[in-house]
């Protein structure tokens, strides 16, 4: 009787003590994580040295297991932030962004080799979100924070880090462009492009792709800078690279060189790039509403727009009809999509292209539509695109256009639309309804929108509205933060 009285207390014992060294463990990890920042720095001076003593085997190993857990859960964030940033949802992905980042920082201070490549991979997520919402300073910081690690990383062991360097440069690079600084960008750029060919002559097929997209980033920001020449020979060699299992960045480098290949005006060609892209496009879409919807819907309204270059009008019209209906079918799918800008870009293009093939009365629709969202969403690149045409389109028929306008709107047209005077009228909540069925039905109420503005005359060029070349006008910010949270 008392030899199990004696196990029964040696048990109760053994459990109360592996659960007093968890709950430290806990409390030890959040008091760490209440007091890091974004952004770790090296420990204080003051930290006492010498020999620690060891931790008891048990306790080694929770704290490992805890550790585990974070780091996992860190990723997890980090993946969260890159999807919500995909989807245009960046001030939603700015808070796991800046979790993973704070989480993987502190798991950095304790095993810098274990875990500095995690904590570089988070930083470069937070980098995109904040570049995607327009804080193109604040993105410079933490890319640098991150180049700066890998770069220490890769001094220690060259040939295990020189793929997160060289990925590492690529997204530097990306960021100095958005934020204007080109001479850095491209020597950044040009660095990165080195590494990947050292990599992608060791290793061909596994870093064919990285090596393309690197080359095709380049060439954008060259063509930025006006060297086109330079550009087409870079997109020419990533696009070699490529293979029909890199469909996806193939259909990207192909974009971007018809776009390229349309400014100097070399429009057979660029109509023929893009017409590829569409077909690699297509072929990664499936019969039901997907993620590849969308890319395939973004070449499709840059094919659609270098059709109407080249007067082609018809073959430009069912490019766009085609888009607006990808762009609808995703949103009955997920109403949330309906905000992205996107989709009132597809809708301003699509009249822009029935205004070109001489159909401005049912270009009102889809320009109404996407003049409400982009109201309602502060897109002034999209307001102004907007009212510019609708202005144009009631130039060329003024009673079919007000016709129109009152169908679609449920309201008489506003004064401004005959180019004179202001507009101080409220454009109607209907103007964001769906048109007919394919416009976003989920889009939100507009307010009043600022008055449009005289424009030179000119025809619209695929390359200034390919979503593949963003407007260098930044979306308002979000709200301010403590500069503390990404100052390196």
């Amino acid at each position: 009787m008392l030899f199990r009285w004696r196990r029964r207390h040696e048990r109760h014992l053994a459990a109360y003590r592996l659960r007093l060294e968890e709950e430290a463990a806990v409390a030890s990890k959040a008091l760490a994580v209440r007091n890091s920042y974004l952004v770790p720095y090296q420990r204080d001076s003051a930290e006492p040295e010498g020999d620690l003593p060891s931790e008891p085997a048990p306790s080694r190993a929770v704290a490992a297991a805890v550790r585990r857990d974070e780091r996992d859960r860190a990723a997890m964030l980090a993946d969260r932030a890159r999807q919500l940033s995909r989807a245009g949802r960046h001030i939603e992905a700015s808070a796991p962004a800046r979790a993973a980042v704070r989480v993987l920082g502190e798991l950095a201070e304790q095993d810098p080799a274990e875990h500095s490549p995690a904590l570089i991979d988070a930083l470069r997520a937070l980098a995109a979100v904040l570049a995607g919402g327009g804080q193109f300073a604040d993105a410079v910081k933490v890319a640098d924070n991150a180049a700066l690690r890998a770069r220490r990383l890769a001094a220690l062991d060259v040939h295990r880090h020189r793929p997160l360097l060289a990925a590492t440069l690529r997204d530097l690079g990306a960021r100095l462009g958005d934020a204007g600084k080109s001479d850095r960008a491209l020597a950044v750029l040009h660095e990165c492009v080195e590494a990947y060919r050292t990599l992608a002559a060791r290793s061909p097929e596994e870093h064919r792709a990285g090596l393309a997209d690197a080359l095709d980033e380049f060439a954008g920001r060259l063509a930025a800078t006006g060297l086109v020449e330079d550009a087409l020979a870079l997109f020419d060699e990533a696009a070699h690279l490529l293979t029909l299992a890199d469909a996806d960045v193939l259909a990207q480098v192909t974009t971007r060189q018809a776009n390229l290949l349309a400014r100097v005006g070399r429009v057979d060609e660029a109509i023929e790039r893009a017409s590829s892209a569409v077909r690699l496009r297509r072929a990664r879409t499936e019969t039901g509403p997907t993620p590849g919807d969308d890319a395939l819907a973004s070449a499709l309204q840059s094919f659609g727009l270098l059709l109407s270059g080249a007067a082609r009008h018809d073959d430009a019209v069912e490019a766009l009809e085609e888009a607006v209906s990808l762009r609808a079918r995703r949103v009955r799918a997920d109403p949330a999509i309906a905000r992205r800008p996107e989709v009132a870009v597809t809708y301003a293009v699509y009249g822009l292209v029935l205004i070109s093939a001489e159909r401005p009365a049912d270009a009102v629709p889809p320009l109404a539509a996407a003049l409400g969202v982009g109201t309602a969403l502060n897109l002034p690149q999209v307001v102004d695109m907007a009212t510019d045409a609708l202005v144009r389109a009631h130039a060329a028929e003024p009673v079919a256009v007000r016709s129109r306008w009152r169908a679609a709107t449920g309201e008489d047209a506003p004064a401004w639309i005959s180019g004179s005077g202001t507009r101080t009228a409220a454009v109607p909540a209907t103007a964001a309804a769906p048109v007919a069925a394919t416009t976003p039905a989920s889009a939100p109420a507009p307010t009043a929108p600022a008055a449009p503005q005289p424009r030179r005359s000119g025809r619209l060029t695929a390359d200034r509205l390919s979503p593949d070349r963003p407007r260098r006008r930044p979306i308002p910010s979000p709200a301010a933060r403590p500069a503390s949270d990404v100052d390196v």
